[in-house]
């Protein structure tokens, strides 16, 4: 990137546009090569799909969406902006997932080393590995039309994590296991007893039966012979094997002694 190009010039590179003789002209930036030109050519290079920036000696292909408006004037500090979103975005880390002060202390170190990085374009390729192997490693997302600081650097695809792991990639160190608790059991109303029902089977000559002399609500849309067959035998023979005094004397012999009692 040219030093004109930072310095926040007021003329169109392109076209050569002026805001003194064209009142009105508004300029747009992108988030790759961070040149600097007016909104009619943005128009005119990029409305029929992506395109390489307009600029001289710049290859970067961009598209239309990846210009917006200029928030800084300078330039510099726009992309130092960016970078810091980005990487802050997929290194979002609390001070309570650490086992130690000191731990998070070198995370916030080795965040601002990557950033640094990158904003003075050291190691750039070995920094975005880096950063895109802790995205992947770590189930982070990212959406793949957003607009990256460096050219080059593709969206990273969510993959499977282990859910107990504090760090796969090995990039942060010091962070605490995850915990993982234990899954409930799921509700079961009858309490554990068992639900065969092996005591009695339904036989189709005693639904002939009640089919003889249909009761009105038999009639009722919806009405099944067999399931109320089935009902009726379960309240006739699911008290079968429960004997009221085997279960009274063994209550009274398990039960604890009161201290002073005679």
């Amino acid at each position: 990137m040219d030093e004109e190009d930072t310095t926040g010039a007021n003329k169109c590179p392109v076209c050569g546009s002026d805001p003194r003789t064209h009142p009105g002209l508004r300029f747009k930036i992108n988030t790759k090569c961070y040149h600097r030109i007016c909104e009619g050519c943005v128009d005119r290079h990029f409305s029929s799909g992506k395109a390489e920036c307009p600029v001289g000696g710049c290859h970067v292909s961009l598209w239309k969406r990846e210009w917006r408006t200029q928030t800084f004037e300078d330039l510099k500090i726009e992309r130092e902006i960016e970078i810091r979103k980005r990487v802050n975005k997929i290194l979002d880390r609390r001070e309570d997932e650490f086992e130690t002060k000191r731990d998070y202390d070198d995370f916030l170190e080795l965040r601002e080393e990557l950033i640094m990085n990158l904003v003075f374009r050291t190691d750039v390729a070995a920094t975005n590995r880096k950063l895109k192997e802790y995205a992947q490693a770590n189930g982070i997302k990212t959406d793949p039309t957003e607009a990256t600081s460096e050219p080059g650097v593709k969206a990273v695809k969510k993959k499977d994590v282990a859910p107990d792991a504090a760090d796969p990639s090995g990039l942060i160190k010091g962070l605490k296991k995850i915990v993982l608790a234990k899954a409930k059991a799921p509700y079961d109303p009858f309490m554990g007893m068992p639900r065969t029902k092996d005591y009695y089977q339904v036989d189709d000559k005693y639904v002939s039966k009640v089919r003889g002399k249909p009761a009105d609500a038999m009639l009722a849309g919806g009405y099944d012979f067999a399931e109320y067959m089935d009902e009726c035998l379960l309240r006739a023979f699911a008290g079968l094997g429960v004997f009221i005094e085997d279960e009274m004397s063994t209550r009274d012999n398990t039960a604890i002694p009161i201290p002073g009692a005679a």
